[in-house]
């Protein structure tokens, strides 16, 4: 009878116990399905028919299970808390002795309380709130901690920090309850972030990095809009990060970094990455390009800013032909217009010879003395549109001379309009790609800024290094590389002949300001390198990664962004519709092939009035000689 005792009471006790682990096992199996975490590890000092009752239980809901037995002070926690998946679930039962070696050891291995692993601790105790406020915790903390209130009831809160490291208070909510009949019922239903979104005036740690001297002083010159074309990037980003610090209740300590951050020899960074890896900035104000080597030391957020650099220059005029009077005709219509004109000549030519014959009179006209001269001028008279003082007498002369009139006024309208139509049209511009500017005579400045260095030292466009090499790399004619200040740089843009590469941001309004109307609708844009998406960042594994995500797409949606864009960045200075039907002074140089034909002419009618002052002058003599010898 004694044995028979001994047996039902075991089986009491193990049933119990197998009932307890089982609703522990529901209450975890709940849980982490509704957070769609499908491997667990268990830390626990539960005996083997607990384990076993636990095991079967999570087994039949399709989560993996792993069980460590605590207490255990050499714990690799590393290894055993390896994430396979995105999310690992860790229980701990804070009940067993020793549990706090647990929490002791996942801290001082430097394993981050991330949204890698989603905690939950589970006791039949009060809140254990001193053993909590002592933990690492962050914003982005997944814990949770069961407390059993009743048989079979748990009542869940949600445990978190704003950020153990920057001083924040331990945040306890009541997240909800389970039970057996009714299950999870979860109360915390908004976005873990938006939830989480009062930092309770917690200070962060931000970094600007500018590259003018500001003034009237630092605080002034990065909150309003003066001299707003400088350091336009880092201002702009700088108010989107007031913005956010607005909506999440924080403060900030401002930090000046020397440069964005660049990867230097010895494999460190400057500037704001670098303050960033060694833990003294948590967002960066200043927004940074995609760089693949900054990808390892810093986590990017959201694009705020699309920074376009690009060669800005005057473009210079040029003549495809030299002879701009030669320009409306193509050489093969050019060729075709004289062979008809001396067709035409050959034909008054003719007419004009046989007409005496014909009409039975003398020669008395010029027109007939002199018929080949005559008709050649009549020709040149008609495509010239001017007037003669003789003609041909009879119907067919008339007709080629009616015809040829007709001819050479058409010919005349086409020829005028054209002149007129090119000096009216926009110039052809035949700069357009960074080949064409390198082929170019125009000279090259770059603006003195740290991504231009950082370019020529990293890129392998063979175009660029050309470039580089060629206009803006030292040389005997260049004792310095072309760098230029922003003013400079446009300066000589304005005097013409000179491309300076320089961010549209800051040349708007130095152009608007200093350009005539004329300079700015002569104005060019050739891009160096595509358009940079850059992106507000904060350091790498930093807790504060999704939260400045969720807050600055915020802002983006809701066009606060927009709004700073318009109140920050000069608009592009525009060139008036109304300035194409301005005249276009005609140029000396596409004048002078009038006037070189002009001199020709001059000295070709000096020439032959001298020939034929001589030649008179010569007959004169030749017949008072042969007078005196007959004499």
């Amino acid at each position: 009878m004694r044995h028979f005792y001994i047996v039902v009471c075991l089986a009491t006790i193990y049933g119990l116990v197998r009932t307890e682990r089982i609703v522990t096992g529901h209450l975890i199996e709940d849980f982490y399905k509704q957070k769609y975490v499908h491997q667990v590890t268990v830390f626990a000092c539960w005996n083997n028919f607990e384990t076993t009752a636990f095991n079967r239980e999570l087994m039949n809901s399709g989560i993996k299970t792993g069980f460590v037995y605590v207490p255990n002070e050499s714990l690799n926690m590393r290894q055993i808390l390896t994430v396979n998946y995105y999310k690992l679930g860790v229980v701990l039962d804070l009940d067993c002795p020793g549990s706090r070696l647990v929490l002791d050891q996942f801290t001082d291995q430097n394993i981050p309380f991330n949204e890698s692993y989603s905690w939950l601790l589970v006791t039949n105790q009060t809140m254990p709130r001193t053993l909590l406020s002592t933990l690492p915790l962050t914003i982005e903390t997944e814990l949770v901690v069961a407390l059993v209130v009743a048989n079979d009831i748990f009542e869940l809160y949600d445990v978190y920090n704003p950020s153990y490291r920057h001083g924040g208070d331990l945040n306890v909510t009541y997240m909800g309850q389970w039970d057996v009949q009714q299950g999870l019922t979860v109360n915390l239903t908004q976005y873990k972030y938006q939830r989480r979104g009062d930092l309770r005036g917690l200070s962060l740690n931000v970094s600007i990095a500018i590259t003018h001297t500001p003034t009237p002083d630092f605080m002034t010159y990065i909150t309003y809009p003066i001299n707003r074309h400088l350091d336009t990037m880092h201002r702009f980003n700088y108010a989107l990060v007031c913005q956010l610090r607005d909506s999440y209740n924080f403060k900030m300590n401002l930090m000046k970094a020397t440069s964005w951050g660049y990867l230097m020899e010895n494999g460190s960074f400057n500037g704001m990455l670098g303050d960033m890896i060694a833990g003294r900035v948590d967002i960066g104000a200043t927004p940074l390009q995609f760089k693949e080597e900054r990808i390892d030391v810093a986590e990017f957020t959201v694009q705020t800013w699309l920074a376009r650099p690009c060669f800005i220059f005057r473009h210079p005029k040029k003549n495809t032909v030299r002879n701009g009077f030669l320009r409306p005709f193509a050489p093969n219509v050019w060729i075709l217009t004289m062979l008809t004109a001396f067709v035409c000549w050959f034909l008054l030519y003719i007419t004009v010879k046989v007409e005496p014959r014909l009409t039975h009179r003398t020669a008395e006209t010029t027109l007939d003395i002199h018929a080949a001269s005559e008709t050649a001028l009549i020709v040149a008279a008609s495509l010239c549109q001017q007037g003669l003082t003789d003609g041909p007498q009879l119907f067919s002369g008339r007709i080629v001379f009616i015809f040829l009139f007709i001819w050479g006024l058409l010919l005349y309208q086409f020829y005028s309009a054209s002149i007129v139509g090119s000096l009216l049209a926009q110039q052809s511009r035949y700069i357009n790609t960074l080949k064409d500017l390198l082929d170019s005579d125009l000279r090259v400045g770059i603006e003195d800024i740290a991504y231009n260095y950082d370019f020529f030292a990293t890129t392998t466009d063979p175009v660029a290094l050309q470039l580089y090499k060629k206009k803006v790399a030292p040389s005997r004619k260049r004792k310095q590389p072309a760098y230029y200040s922003p003013r400079d740089g446009l300066s000589l843009v304005q005097k013409g002949g000179f491309a300076f590469h320089v961010d549209v941001a800051t040349a708007y309004k130095i152009i608007t300001d200093t350009f005539a109307e004329d300079e700015i609708c002569d104005l060019v844009e050739i891009q160096l390198f595509p358009p940079k998406h850059t992106a507000t960042v904060t350091s790498k594994h930093s807790p504060f990664k999704k939260m400045v995500t969720y807050g600055m797409r915020k802002i983006i949606e809701r066009g606060m962004a927009e709004r700073l864009r318009h109140v920050w960045h000069y608009r592009k200075p525009i060139c008036p519709e109304s300035h194409s039907a301005i005249p276009v002074p005609v140029s000396l140089e596409e004048f002078s092939p009038a006037l070189f034909l002009l001199s020709m002419g001059m000295a070709l009618a000096g020439t032959l009035i001298y020939l034929e002052k001589y030649a008179k002058r010569r007959t004169a003599l030749k017949k008072k000689q042969n007078f005196l010898v007959t004499c």
